[in-house]
C-alpha cells in the first residue's frame, strides 16, 4: 500500500469544502431545506422522549452502571442467602426460635425464610432490569426516529461509516439485557414455584436447582456480554456506541482527523451544521477547517495546562473570528466547550499515542531539534482489539526531501505497509517565529510534520512486534524502530470475563444435577 501527499488535490478538497450544503437541524422547522414534508410532530415526540430518557439516565447511574451496582451486587446477595438457608436446613438457631419467630404472623422456618428474602432481592434485582431495559428501548426509539428524519431531508444518513455499527451496538445491548431478565426471571418463578409447593420442604429441591441455575446464568451472562452505556439525552452520549470504522493514514489536520473519526454519525452532522452556520463570521484569508483544527489543538494544549486561560481566547483566537462569535462557540447549549472537550477526552483514551506523540514534539522544540530528519513513532503497550500506531517525521533541513516509511510485523494485519512521503521544510517556519513560545510554534509545526495513523490488528494473544523504517528513496535506512506490544485484553475485562464463565459453568452444574439422575433412572443406570 503506497499513499502519497498531493497539494493540488488538498487544495481542491479545501474549495469543494465550501460548496457542501448546510446540514439539516433536527430541532429547527426552518432550517429544513431539501424536504419541508416532514412530520415536525416527531420533532417534538425526541424532546419528549429525551426528557424521560434523562431522568432514566440519572437513575442507571446512581443504582446499575455506576454509583451503587446494584445489578452487580443483588445477584450475589441472593447467592449468599441461598447458602445461608441450606445451612440451617436442619437446625434452627436461638436467636430465631426467641426473638424473631415469636413475632411472625404465620409459621416459618429460617430456611423458608431465607427464601423468601431471596426472592424479595431477585424481584428487586428485576426491577433494576426492567428500568435498564425502559431506557435501552428509549434510546433505540430515539436513534431510530432521529436516523429517520436525517434521511427524510435527503441525507444517505443510514449508509454513512459507523451508523451500522452503532445500530448493532443498540441491538445487542438490548438484546443482552432482555436475555438477562428473561433469566432472572425464570429463577424468582422456579424459586417461588419451590415455595409454594413444598418443594424444598420435601427435601427433593429440583424446582430449587433449577432457580440456582438460571440465577447464575443470568448473572453470568450480564457479566459476560456487559456493554458501555449510551443515551441520546447528551449531545456526547453516542460516544461509547461508536468506533470508527475507517480512518484517514496520512493526517492532514491531525488534531481534526483524529478526534472526528471518534465522533459518532449522530453528532458528526450537528457539528457540521453549527460549523457552517459560523462560517460566515471567519476572518477573510481564514476558512472553518483550520478554525477547527486550530480550536481542538488549542483546546488539548489548555486542557494539559500549556496555555494560560486568560490568555487563550484572546491571544490565539480574535485573529480567526469576532469576540462575540467565541463566546457564542464556547457557551453553546449543546456544542459548547464541554462538548469539545469530550470529544478530546475520548480521543486521547482511544488513542494515546498520538497525543504522547505531540507532547514528545513539543518537548523537542524547548530542547532544539539537532538532526535534519525528526522521527518518532508510538502505540499502545497493552493492545486490547485494534492498534494504532502514529509516526511523525519532520523535516528539519533546508530542502524538501522525499521518504519511504516502512511498517512490518507477522503478528498483526496488514502486516506490512508502505507509504511514500514528501516532507516539506519547516526550517523557514521556525526560524521567522523565533520570538514565540514552543507552545505558539507547535501549531505551525504541525502543519509541516507528516504524521502516519496505521491501525494494525492482532493475529494472535501474546507478545508482539512491529518494526517500523524510515528510508531515503533509494532504500537507505535513515532511522527506525522496534515496538514490542502485549495482545491481550485488559485486567478487568479478563476478570469480568472470568467470573461470568465461573458462574455460567456453575449454571450449567445446578441445571443438570436433578436432571442427570432423572434420565439415569430411566436408562436403568
Amino acid at each position: 500500500m503506497i499513499n502519497s501527499s498531493d497539494e493540488i488535490l488538498d487544495e481542491l478538497v479545501d474549495r469543494t469544502d465550501l460548496m457542501v450544503p448546510d446540514a439539516p437541524n433536527l430541532k429547527e422547522g426552518n432550517s429544513i431545506v431539501i424536504n419541508r414534508s416532514i412530520d415536525l410532530t416527531d420533532i417534538d415526540n425526541i424532546s419528549r422522549l429525551q426528557d424521560y430518557e434523562r431522568n432514566l439516565v440519572k437513575l442507571d447511574r446512581l443504582f446499575i452502571s455506576r454509583g451503587l451496582r446494584f445489578v452487580l451486587i443483588i445477584p450475589i446477595l441472593v447467592i449468599i442467602l441461598y447458602g445461608l438457608a441450606e445451612s440451617f436446613s436442619s437446625s434452627e438457631p436461638d436467636w430465631w426460635v426467641n426473638h424473631v419467630y415469636p413475632f411472625l404472623p404465620f409459621s416459618m422456618t429460617i430456611e423458608i425464610g431465607f427464601y423468601y428474602l431471596a426472592f424479595f432481592f431477585i424481584i428487586a434485582d428485576l426491577g433494576l432490569l426492567g428500568l435498564l431495559l425502559l431506557l435501552l428501548s428509549l434510546t433505540r426509539r430515539i436513534f431510530s426516529i432521529q436516523s429517520q428524519e436525517l434521511t427524510t431531508t435527503g441525507l444517505t444518513f443510514k449508509s454513512a461509516h459507523g451508523y451500522a455499527e452503532m445500530k448493532e451496538t443498540i441491538e445487542g445491548s438490548f438484546r443482552q439485557v432482555i436475555a438477562t431478565t428473561f433469566l432472572m426471571f425464570l429463577s424468582g418463578l422456579f424459586l417461588i414455584f419451590s415455595l409454594q409447593f413444598s418443594d424444598i420442604v420435601s427435601g427433593d429441591s429440583v424446582l430449587l436447582s433449577f432457580s440456582t441455575g438460571f440465577l447464575l446464568s443470568g448473572h453470568g451472562v450480564y457479566m459476560v456480554s456487559n456493554r458501555s452505556r449510551f443515551n441520546t439525552c447528551e449531545t456526547w452520549g453516542m460516544l461509547e456506541s461508536f468506533s470508527p470504522p475507517i480512518h484517514p493514514a496520512l493526517l492532514k489536520r491531525p488534531f481534526s482527523d483524529v478526534i472526528s473519526a471518534h465522533v459518532d454519525p449522530l453528532l458528526s452532522v450537528r457539528i457540521s451544521e453549527y460549523l457552517r452556520s459560523v462560517q460566515h463570521s471567519v476572518k477573510e484569508g481564514n476558512n472553518i477547517s483550520d478554525l477547527q483544527e486550530k480550536l481542538l489543538h488549542l483546546l488539548h494544549l489548555r486542557r494539559a495546562g500549556y496555555l494560560d486561560e486568560d490568555d487563550f481566547r484572546p491571544e490565539y483566537l480574535h485573529d480567526w473570528m469576532p469576540p462575540e462569535i467565541i463566546d457564542e462557540l464556547f457557551q453553546h447549549p449543546e456544542l459548547g466547550e464541554e462538548t469539545w472537550d469530550r470529544l478530546i477526552i475520548r480521543a486521547k483514551d482511544k488513542c494515546a499515542s498520538f497525543f504522547r506523540l505531540h507532547d514528545r514534539l513539543r518537548m523537542k522544540l524547548d530542547t532544539g531539534i539537532s538532526n535534519d530528519i525528526w522521527f518518532d513513532v508510538d502505540m499502545e503497550n497493552l493492545v486490547v482489539g485494534q492498534a494504532n500506531l502514529f509516526a511523525y517525521v519532520l523535516n528539519y533541513g533546508d530542502e524538501p526531501i522525499d521518504l519511504i516509511l516502512k511498517i512490518q510485523t507477522p503478528d498483526f494485519r496488514p502486516s506490512g505497509c508502505v507509504y511514500k512521503l514528501r516532507v516539506d521544510s519547516c526550517n523557514e517556519v521556525l526560524n521567522d517565529n523565533q520570538h514565540l513560545s514552543s507552545v505558539q510554534k507547535l501549531p505551525l509545526v504541525m502543519k509541516s510534520t507528516k504524521i502516519i495513523w496505521q491501525s494494525l490488528l492482532p493475529e494472535e494473544t501474546g507478545e508482539a512486534t512491529v518494526t517500523v523504517r524510515l528510508e531515503d528513496e533509494n532504500g537507505n535506512l535513515l532511522s527506525g524502530r522496534v515496538l514490542t506490544v502485549q495482545n491481550r485484553s485488559d485486567l478487568f475485562t479478563r476478570l469480568r470475563i472470568s467470573i461470568g464463565a465461573f458462574f455460567l459453568v456453575g449454571a450449567g452444574i445446578a441445571i443438570l444435577s436433578p436432571i442427570l439422575p432423572f434420565f439415569a433412572s430411566l436408562l436403568g443406570l
